[in-house]
């Protein structure tokens, strides 16, 4: 003992250095109190189902033991409108206890199948709103020894950090959702345990052996009997007569006159019948082997949910007839690359513009317009014919596009006034005007008849008919009267300004139809075509009148009419309107191109002062011609009254003393400019503003030129308002009810109204257009997804409120129905006594008949109305209050769920600490 201790021996350790456990409970402490879960505030109870609906908050920490990464998450829910109450914050009762005892989370989730990323499973069973969960993050936590250390690290962390919250560790393999908690709150500590077999065991397939067992596990007797709650869940996943099939549009080939609608399959796959017994006493009921007065024919309460097949998975036949189409938008393939010389100089031998002009659709349709019908038989050339997917027999499409071709055509276009159009929605063109038709067209043709090559055929039959039709100047249907309208889409206005082109060409030749015009197919009369014809007569005692005040080289011409009694400033001879030409018409993007060109020309250009100048030119040349001896301040005085200012002495009615405004007096200015360059010439002399022939040459060029993507991007705007225009005939033609239909119709409508509005970009933006129209054709699908699903679950459950094609649902009908698309369970009037119940005994007893090979059409009997085998039972005990023998008792509670192929038991199980 004498001798002297070597400090570097062994004996030199310091015993204060924390072990991995203690540094491990330590981090869990530590993370409690950094989550506040001391702390934790005491709610107001849920509402039913509110687990499943609200939003939850989750949170996740890494930590550390001995080797392995844990992960410690937090879940809680934020239910909305569910504020701290103050007199629940004095309740002594933990959050936890009062949701275990809590009478709305029986049963309380939408779908028991749901995944863990929607509600976690301890949400699901259990009815918690805020709880811990520690799981490992890699490898499953199997050993015993290992969990029963981190068990007693959580109940350590628990009691040390005075935490109220909930904390389970997930221990055995992942699939299994095996999950053992502590949850402590002064003296009484609540310890939950799962049990999960892969088969019930025989003393737990009724509520006399589950009775037994959760009284054992409680050990000490309560005065209250023990609260059960059963639900019993019946599936039918199999519909024989009740098989939901798309009648109206089943068959995409057998109506080219509108675009598809609905779903190809069933989108029901199952039916979820539940019949629930909440807050029975123990000692009123009894559930054994030998008997049961559990029968679900007299269960007090029936609800009903139903399960959908993914939208994903169906190919719904309006988003995928809009989603094929949009995907050629890419596609540069013109026509010419397509059909090659065949398209550009045709395949026979003849005249090269007659074969440009010949419809293969008038040698199958001996109705269709064509030569035939103006020209006689030996003068008609062979036919060129364009190899594609659509047959001959499908061609008659174009009877849809141009009924004046046949008299008895059903599809006659309706009278379209453009006055009554509202700039406020989408810029495509009238509904069901010639445009929405080929829009129509050409997506079913890519759907349902050869794709790109189908679109390329029809758009050529198109541009030929095009053609055709201005050459004879037959007028094109389905296509808005007047000039070009800028509030619809450059398709519209291109064909507008074809029909402008052919009137403008009938009233220069005189007015007369193509069938009336000589042989060789010119006018009747000898004006050259860049002549105009002067309508206007003058009054005979006004020619008497002016007879000899004028030269013969300076007499009056082109005069429309008398511009009352209005005289020239400085003659007695009255201010005549002359005749002049027609305002130009011009489409929206030639408007774009002469702002560009002016732009780029600048304000001192003198080529940009005579493209502004133009039409005034003409209008002083044929002011000049109408009225020899007037002044720039006659014209005034007519062209532009506000410029004239008059003279306030004078008294006469129509006041030649006056002068011109301050604008017009500026020297130099464009007014002046053009009128000393004026010249006397009457509007029919003049050349033309407008030339028809040049025109209309440019649309149809631009027609032919298009490639397969420019086609699409021309087409789509009024392909989505037939889309919009079918989705609202679709679900509003009948009562079926679909969840917030009229709010995202609206949205739909806006988006629909703002994209068609965007110009189509250069490649480096079209990207990005694209994707905004499938953002608005995902929306357009859901819509067509709920309609779909209504329509089958109506088809199923509410056949006697069949009209016809529709159904007559009243109010609680439609509250089912809305219950259902949302995914929420329904409850049904009169249990099992309802027309709905009755119709689900039907349809199971269906599947009984058919399983046991009897007739299908054959009347259930009383014997056979009955409900199979349950699919899954959930029994749930509840007991809480006070003991025979040690005063309060905590809440225990026990779920037990046999299903098919799994049992599972959810225990949380209370006891005073105090006492034990």
């Amino acid at each position: 003992m004498d001798n002297e201790i070597d400090d570097n021996e062994f004996y030199q350790q310091d015993f204060t250095t924390a072990s991995e456990w203690e540094v491990f409970n330590a981090r869990l402490e530590e993370q409690f109190h950094e989550w506040k879960l001391p702390f934790v505030e005491t709610k107001a109870p849920l509402n039913r189902n509110e687990l499943s609906l609200c939003e939850w908050n989750v949170v996740k920490e890494n930590v550390y033991f001995a080797d392995s990464e844990l992960t410690i998450a937090r879940y809680c829910a934020k239910p909305a409108n569910n504020p701290t109450s103050p007199e629940k914050m004095k309740s002594q009762t933990c959050q936890a206890f009062k949701d275990l005892l809590a009478l709305e989370n029986n049963f309380c989730i939408l779908d028991e199948r749901c995944d863990d990323t929607k509600i976690h499973p301890i949400a699901r069973w259990y009815g918690l709103r805020d709880f811990v969960v520690v799981y490992p993050t890699k490898s499953a936590i199997t050993n015993e020894s290992q969990i029963r250390v981190l068990l007693s690290s959580i109940h350590i962390a628990v009691a040390e950090s005075n935490c109220e919250v909930p904390v389970f560790v997930q221990v055995m393999e992942k699939r299994r959702k095996v999950y053992l908690g502590v949850c402590e709150s002064r003296s009484t500590r609540l310890t939950f345990d799962i049990v999960h077999l892969a088969s019930t065991p025989p003393t737990c397939k009724y509520l006399s052996g589950l009775l037994d067992m959760f009284k054992g596990k409680i050990g000490i007797p309560y005065v209250d009997p023990v609260v059960v709650s059963l639900r019993l869940t019946y599936t039918l996943n199999k519909f024989f007569s009740s098989a939901f099939s798309n009648q109206p549009g089943a068959d995409t080939r057998s109506d080219i006159t509108c675009l598809p609608w609905g779903a190809p399959i069933d989108p029901v796959t199952e039916l979820l019948l539940y019949c629930d017994w909440n807050q029975v006493a123990e000692n009123v009921v009894l559930d054994s082997q030998n008997h049961s007065d559990f029968d679900a024919l007299l269960a007090p309460k029936w609800s009903l949910r139903a399960r959908f097949q993914d939208s994903n998975e169906i190919c719904y036949q309006l988003r995928e007839c809009l989603a094929e189409y949009m995907q050629l938008n890419e596609k540069p393939h013109t026509l010419f690359d397509i059909f090659g010389d065949a398209f550009a100089f045709g395949t026979t031998e003849g005249n090269p513009l007659d074969l440009l002009t010949e419809s293969k659709i008038s040698k199958i349709l001996p109705n269709f317009p064509s030569s035939k019908s103006y020209e006689h038989k030996s003068q008609m050339q062979n036919k060129r014919t364009i190899d594609g997917p659509i047959g001959e027999d499908m061609l008659t499409m174009l009877y849809f596009m141009f009924p004046d071709a046949d008299s008895n055509s059903p599809h006659s276009y309706d009278v379209f006034d453009s006055d009554s159009f509202d700039p406020l929605k989408i810029k495509s063109a009238p509904a069901g005007s010639l445009v929405h038709r080929l829009s129509t067209l050409l997506a079913i043709c890519n759907a349902n008849y050869g794709g790109l090559r189908a679109v390329a055929q029809l758009w050529a039959e198109f541009t030929q008919e095009m053609r055709y039709r201005v050459e004879r100047c037959i007028q094109i249907p389905g296509v808005g009267t007047g000039f070009p309208d800028s509030r619809t889409c450059l398709l519209h206005q291109k064909l507008q300004m074809l029909n402008v082109c052919m009137e403008r060409r009938s009233i220069r030749e005189g007015g007369l139809p193509f069938a009336m015009m000589s042989p060789i197919g010119k006018p009747s009369h000898e004006d050259s075509d860049d002549e105009f014809f002067d309508c206007a007569n003058e009054e005979e005692e006004e020619k008497e009148r002016n007879r000899g005040k004028h030269a013969p080289w300076n007499k009056p011409e082109g005069r429309l009419s008398r511009l009352g009694d209005m005289m020239l400033v400085d003659s007695d001879e009255y201010l005549y309107v002359p005749v002049t030409q027609e305002p130009v018409p011009k489409t929206e993007d030639q408007l774009e191109d002469d702002a560009e060109v002016m732009l780029k020309l600048g304000p001192g250009s003198e080529l940009r002062a005579q493209m502004m100048s133009a039409s005034l030119l003409s209008d002083m040349e044929s002011f000049k011609a109408a009225n020899p001896n007037g002044k720039i301040e006659d014209f005034i005085r007519w062209y532009s009254p506000r410029d004239w200012i008059e003279d306030d002495q004078e008294e006469e009615p129509n006041p030649r003393k006056g002068r011109l405004s301050s604008r017009m007096l500026i020297p130099g200015n464009t007014w002046q400019s053009v009128w000393g360059n004026a010249k006397p010439v009457p509007a029919r002399r003049q050349k033309r503003l407008f030339d028809d022939a040049k025109e209309a040459e440019k649309v149809t060029h631009f027609l032919e030129s298009r490639n397969i993507g420019q086609i699409v991007q021309l087409t789509l705007a009024c392909l989505f308002h037939t889309a919009v225009l079918n989705v609202k005939e679709n679900v509003t033609t009948s009562s079926i009810v679909v969840p917030d239909y009229e709010s995202n119709y609206d949205k739909v409508i806006a988006q629909c109204c703002k994209l068609s509005r965007e110009l189509w970009t250069p490649s480096n933006s079209r990207m990005n257009s694209i994707a905004k129209w499938e953002a608005l054709l995902q929306d357009i699908s859901n819509i067509e997804c709920l309609s779909s699903v209504s329509q089958s679950l109506a088809h199923k459950l509410f056949t006697h409120r069949r009209v016809g094609d529709t159904f007559d649902l009243q109010a609680k009908d439609k509250a089912v129905m809305e219950s259902l698309l949302r995914g929420y369970e329904a409850e049904l009037a009169d249990g099992a006594r309802g027309d709905i119940s009755l119709k689900l005994l039907n349809l199971f007893s269906e599947v009984k008949r058919i399983q046991n090979e009897q007739p299908i059409d054959e009347e259930p009997t009383n014997q056979m109305q009955s409900l199979p085998n349950p699919s899954e039972k959930q029994f749930t005990l509840r007991l809480s209050g006070k003991t025979l023998s040690k005063g309060d008792g905590g809440p225990q509670f026990l779920r037990a769920i046999l299903a098919q192929n799994e049992f599972r038991l959810c225990g949380a199980f209370s006891q005073d600490t105090t006492f034990f």
